[in-house]
């Protein structure tokens, strides 16, 4: 049943389960319930059409970068994203002692079954094809045209399964006409009412025509995101001293720039289509030995082709602008933005014919290292319910600069052969920090852990010392990793979904 908050707030059922958030996690969790008949409300504080604005927050720290990083209606950010997918990688759940409050309450075994599931959800063809051993012959033989050193990088393959699952339209048909399963939209979720037992008694919502009301169930999961998540808890008073800490994303841009003494064709590091239904990139990432012995995170890195020697700062802000989201179309700024910047008209036709290239920029996604000071608060700044709103203080430290100093050296130093490529010079010393962006990944603020001294969540995402309220979305990352958050964010929704049902009550 769908439900609109702002024509009738007075007849929400009572359900076994409360899902605050209708994105990738919110959504991947009500499939997988509906399947054992769990009842449940998704509250959403958008509506079925235009995003809301009535989520808003302040930013003291660094400027993500981007018009957009989520997006407030029925379906989330799934409504904007571009549906790129990959595992996380075995070493990332791992504690290492060169990446500070690393490690994983769980393994990358623990969660590989529910993987396989999440990939079902997001219209994954074949998980088997993360596996660059697994992949087709036509596809595998793209990867040998660029040479490097294999002890030293290591291909990581993403998918792109076309269409983009967009969940507004899934969720909405299959949901609208059940009698179990419901949607409640137009509603903001603003605070949790718990008793001394530390048990949710209920949530309080606001709609659009600035009303509150109460909705009840047994057990409540938050899937509003790594900044909005920390903001509900710390508006009920959870008591936590590390609910909005550790705040990560993926800073992202263009480091660096090779010249091919031969011209080469690089495409499957941008993508290629397997099939209508399937892109397929290929990334490049630093092996586990490398990482150790250089003390380096676990970043990775595509080659962008270029149609012209070195890397033009304000062309690349424009590029990364566009790069992160779909938002529904090109707006006037950005077009005149393109017609003004002709290395990227060029780079635009370049992508498109897959031509051979002489150049070609570095262009990373890096792993963030877990920072207490990137954080979220609460801001002196309230909404219109009277509540503060998320006060977002994203953070890179100097030790995330050197290790993209780093990873560079290894690669000048190590990965590619002499007689292959060459650095262009004037551009090793680039001054990345000007120039990244957030990936709109959003990680972090309510962090998996085995205790509550070092975490919000335990390995069964639920919140220590609350009987009946859970986390399932990026903010339970413990570390970033490289990848696109995404397809870990279902998986980990999958595996909650289990543990409900199993403890159902």
């Amino acid at each position: 049943m769908l439900i609109n908050s702002n024509e009738n707030s007075k007849a929400i059922p009572n359900v076994d389960v409360c899902i605050i958030g209708t994105g990738i996690a919110g959504s991947s969790l009500a499939i997988e319930l509906q399947k054992k008949n769990i009842s449940f409300l998704m509250v959403e504080a958008g509506s079925l059409s235009n995003p809301s604005k009535i989520i808003k927050c302040e930013s003291v720290g660094r400027n993500f970068g981007l018009k957009n990083t989520r997006s407030f209606e029925v379906g989330g950010t799934s409504s904007l994203w571009h549906g790129v997918l990959a595992p996380l990688d075995k070493i990332d759940f791992e504690k290492r002692s060169w990446v500070p409050n690393s490690g994983w309450p769980i393994s990358y075994n623990d969660l590989k079954p529910f993987y396989i599931r999440a990939g079902k959800i997001l219209n994954l063809s074949s998980f088997d094809f993360f596996k660059v051993e697994r992949l087709p012959i036509s596809l595998s033989n793209l990867l040998t045209y660029l040479s490097f050193n294999k002890n030293i990088l290591k291909n990581k393959i993403f998918q792109r399964p076309m269409p983009v699952t967009r969940f507004k339209d899934i969720i909405s048909s299959k949901f609208k006409s059940s009698k179990v399963c419901h949607i409640l939209y137009n509603a903001c979720a603003l605070e949790f009412v718990h008793d001394d037992s530390q048990t949710v008694k209920k949530l309080i919502c606001g709609n659009g025509n600035g009303e509150k009301f109460d909705i009840f169930a047994s057990k409540f999961v938050i899937c509003a995101g790594a900044l909005e998540t920390p903001r509900l808890l710390l508006n009920s008073s959870v008591r936590n001293e590390n609910i909005g800490k550790y705040l990560m994303d993926h800073p992202m841009g263009s480091l660096c720039q090779i010249q091919f003494l031969k011209k080469q064709k690089t495409h499957i590091y941008s993508y290629v289509k397997n099939s209508p239904e399937l892109m397929i990139k290929s990334g490049l990432t630093f092996s586990e030995h490398t990482q150790k012995s250089n003390l380096i995170p676990n970043h990775c890195f595509y080659t962008k082709n270029s149609y012209a020697r070195g890397i033009d700062s304000n062309t690349e802000k424009v590029l990364l602008s566009l790069l992160t989201f779909r938002d529904g179309g090109l707006s006037i700024n950005d077009i005149w933005n393109i017609a003004t910047h002709p290395r990227l008209v060029f780079f635009m036709i370049f992508f498109k014919l897959n031509s051979k290239t002489k150049y070609s920029d570095l262009f990373f996604i890096t792993e963030q290292i877990p920072n207490r000071d990137s954080n979220i608060s609460l801001s002196d700044k309230r909404d219109i319910f009277g509540y503060p709103i998320a006060k977002v203080n994203w953070k890179l430290t100097n030790d995330d600069l050197l290790s993209m100093r780093k990873a560079l050296h290894v690669l000048q130093k190590a990965a590619f052969s002499d007689d292959y490529i060459k650095f262009v010079e004037e551009t090793t010393d680039l001054d990345w920090d000007k120039i990244y962006t957030s990936a709109a990944h959003h990680l972090g603020t309510a962090r998996m852990s085995e205790s509550s001294e070092n975490g919000v969540v335990d390995r069964d995402l639920k919140v220590f010392n609350m009987d009946n309220l859970f986390i399932c979305d990026g903010s339970v990352f413990p570390t970033s990793g490289n990848a696109n958050s995404s397809l870990t964010i279902s998986a980990l929704a999958c595996r909650l979904a289990d543990y409900l049902i199993k403890f159902r009550r």
